[in-house]
């Protein structure tokens, strides 16, 4: 390795320190030469350099060891720092005016000491929110003791060698994990006080703990993770933190809302049985019923989450099927749960388990009260008492001059905690209605300047987006058809038909995802779930037209891609220029991109003309669908296609609760003869479908949730 070592001679001659008889001269001091400067501005302290084994030519030429020479004759300087450093130059020569000496450290390279703890924290802190650690004996222990819990390890008695106990404690609950060589066997959740509403969903959330915790099926202890059991044990730390004892119990407050939510559901399964449709129907389907069509379904403990989850829609629920759990049909809920009130002016939690009659319905309304329901149950609810903590001697503020004063302030006083309700998945709406959702929990929203469409569809990254002009999405997908089960022979092999969906924004309208709202009363959730439900199904239409088939497979939310809690079934696209082949390819344009496309020369727009949408290549075969989104004031959707040797047009709007209404309409048939509607004309009808009217169609739309298996169902029916 090469060392500093000391130049020769310099090809412009000898200076002056090179003559014999001339005292070495010490080496000039700038900011970034002298050692104890570099110690205090590096992280890693002092350091050898080549200036410390160098000296400055600076130093060489310094009138002070120039002999015979008055101290005043001019010098020249092949270094600006040096001259600074002897007063040569003024600040303002050097341009550094404007230049701190923080500017100047993180311009040579070398951060700060606290700028360098300060990465490291960040650092530490990712790999906390990470929760990638495995579960280990350290492990968990590191866990429990970074949430600021208490631990401690306990021999297991009988449990072989290498057993041991951890119990993991906070102020009213406890986790107990019993582990073996590094590998979880059991874990159970206990609360120091005994709640009945509370106890009897112990024995289920333990289920959860272990479950996240002991190793699956195909799984060992290099791949199993801490990440769901961190989430639900930070849940249960949180509420724990909240609590006051005595006198306050969050985990009691949210087991009191699920009484009465589990109280309303029984009252709607009667309901249901009572309707002719549906009163032969398995319980398990009435189950389903319930959560999409009434006022969902309360659940503790459900989907790998410690908690209280009101499920309000579910994919497929009108399919015989369809069942609560089952992990291919997606599920959306509203976890509740408490968070501090610092800054939220809203109404303290109340723990109770009376929000709602026992009876459930009103048995004697007011005339407003009928003139609100518009014919619906009206459901009692209750208003319970406030809950009062008791004054605490100990934290009495000081006497001052106003004795009233003082029992005001050490009197009892209400907890400083509200309800939160946390959408799973978020719900992407439009902002007229987040503030009706914002209405019934009595805040404010915040406002956004992001379109509702950008928000389903994300602009891709270096596309050029105005949101005033109009957009276009489209889409090649791939949809399975049973033509001969409409004509009563047996098909097992679907039929698969092409289809290019384009999606036309014209309008532009603001809105926002919704993840999480406060609440003071369980009323104010069942007031949400209509306007919930119609945005979740607003967004499966579109998803599952308008994205690419392997988002729809896996997670059916892919609007917020990079976060893990994604939003309600909408879907990503990707920027190309041209239509492809491929089924589930997705094309985003903007009017602008359109116009730089067609002044390149690149543009490829697929043929539309013919009655049935078909030209000699093999992309322009497939059944070109139109769908125009008009997002305000309610959500609205037309469809166009070819239909025999004329074109369908059909509106639909998507309503409140998920339904569908077809506002109008030249395809479905009428009870008297029409010769302007498409599907009236011809005896190609088949089977009983081909009598349906428009809303009995409306409801088919419900059912297949697809407009692509809709279309091709009405053109195999009417056609």
């Amino acid at each position: 390795m090469s060392t500093p070592m000391r130049h020769g001679p310099s090809q412009q001659g000898r200076t002056p320190s090179q003559h014999a008889g001339t005292a070495p001269t010490p080496q000039a001091s700038t900011p970034f030469s002298n050692s104890q400067t570099q110690a205090a501005f590096s992280p890693r302290g002092p350091r050898s350099s080549p200036q410390q084994f160098k000296k400055s030519p600076a130093a060489k030429n310094s009138p002070a060891n120039m002999v015979g020479h008055p101290s005043n004759a001019p010098v020249n300087f092949d270094s600006p720092s040096a001259a600074a450093a002897l007063g040569a130059l003024g600040i303002n020569d050097l341009g550094l005016d404007n230049i701190s000496m923080s500017g100047m450290v993180t311009g040579s390279g070398r951060g700060s000491e606290e700028e360098f703890r300060k990465k490291l924290d960040d650092v530490i802190d990712m790999l906390w929110n990470a929760k990638s650690a495995l579960v280990s004996n350290d492990g968990l222990e590191r866990v429990a003791t970074h949430l600021g819990l208490e631990c401690m390890w306990e021999d297991t008695i009988g449990g072989g060698e290498g057993a041991k106990t951890l119990v993991i404690a906070g102020t009213a609950f406890s986790v107990e994990i019993n582990v073996n060589k590094h590998i979880v066997q059991e874990a159970a959740l206990a609360f120091g006080e005994e709640i009945p509403i509370v106890d009897k969903h112990v024995e289920k959330a333990s289920a959860v703990l272990k479950d996240d915790l002991v190793l699956a099926p195909g799984q060992t202890p290099l791949t199993k993770r801490l990440r769901d059991f961190w989430s639900n044990l930070e849940r249960l730390r949180d509420l724990d933190k909240l609590s006051v004892s005595p006198g306050f119990n969050c985990h009691e407050a949210i087991a009191g809302l699920y009484e009465s939510l589990h109280s309303l559901h029984q009252w709607d399964v009667t309901k249901l049985r009572e309707i002719p449709e549906l009163s032969a129907k398995p319980n398990e389907q009435i189950e389903v019923w319930a959560l999409a069509a009434r006022n969902g379904v309360p659940q503790m403990h459900v989907r790998h989450r410690v908690g209280l989850t009101l499920d309000y829609w579910m994919e497929k629920y009108k399919r015989a099927a369809t069942r609560i759990g089952r992990e291919d049909a997606k599920t959306w809920g509203i976890y509740v749960s408490c968070t501090p009130a610092d800054s939220i002016a809203y109404n303290p939690v109340r723990v109770s388990d009376k929000w709602i009659g026992p009876s459930v319905e009103k048995l004697n309304p007011s005339e407003e009260e009928m003139m609100m329901a518009a014919g619906n149950p009206i459901i009692d609810w209750l208003e319970p008492a406030p809950t009062l903590l008791p004054s605490n001697d100990s934290t009495k503020p000081q006497s001052s001059m106003d004795p009233a004063a003082d029992g005001m302030l050490s009197g009892p006083k209400t907890p400083e905690v509200v309800f939160m309700a946390t959408f799973e998945p978020p719900v992407i709406v439009t902002n007229h209605a987040a503030l009706e959702i914002y209405k019934f929990s009595g805040t404010q929203p915040q406002m956004t300047t992001t379109t509702f469409d950008a928000w389903l569809f994300p602009i891709p990254k270096g596309t050029m987006y105005d949101p005033s002009e109009p957009r276009v999405i489209e889409h090649t997908m791939q949809v399975p058809t049973f033509a001969r089960r409409l004509e009563g022979q047996e098909q097992d092999e679907a039929e698969v038909k092409s289809h290019r969906n384009t999606l036309h924004i014209y309008k532009p309208v603001y809105g926002q995802v919704l993840r999480a709202v406060p609440f003071s009363h369980p009323r104010e959730l069942v007031q949400m779930l209509p306007t919930l439900r119609q945005y979740a199904f607003l967004s499966t239409l579109l998803y599952r037209s308008f994205a690419p088939k392997h988002d729809a497979d896996t997670s059916g939310a892919g609007a917020l891609r990079p976060q893990q809690s994604r939003a309600n079934g909408a879907g990503t696209t990707t920027n190309g220029t041209t239509p492809t082949k491929k089924s589930g390819s997705t094309e985003n344009t903007t009017a602008i991109s359109d116009f730089d496309s067609f002044m390149s020369g690149t543009q490829s727009q697929p043929a539309r003309g013919g009655a049935t949408g078909t030209t000699s290549g093999e992309a322009d075969r497939s059944l070109l669908v139109d769908i125009t989104l008009t997002a305000h004031p309610v959500p609205r959707l037309q469809v166009v296609f070819p239909f025999r040797s004329e074109t369908a047009n059909i509106q639909l709007e998507i309503q409140p609760g998920g339904k569908v209404h077809i506002i109008s309409d030249n395809v479905f048939p009428t009870h008297g003869i029409d010769s302007t509607r498409l599907g009236s004309t011809g005896n190609k009808a088949r089977g009983v479908l081909g009598s349906l009217s428009a809303a009995q169609w409306a409801k088919k739309l419900e059912f297949t949730e697809d407009i692509g298996a809709w279309v091709e169902l009405i053109k195999l029916s009417l056609e």
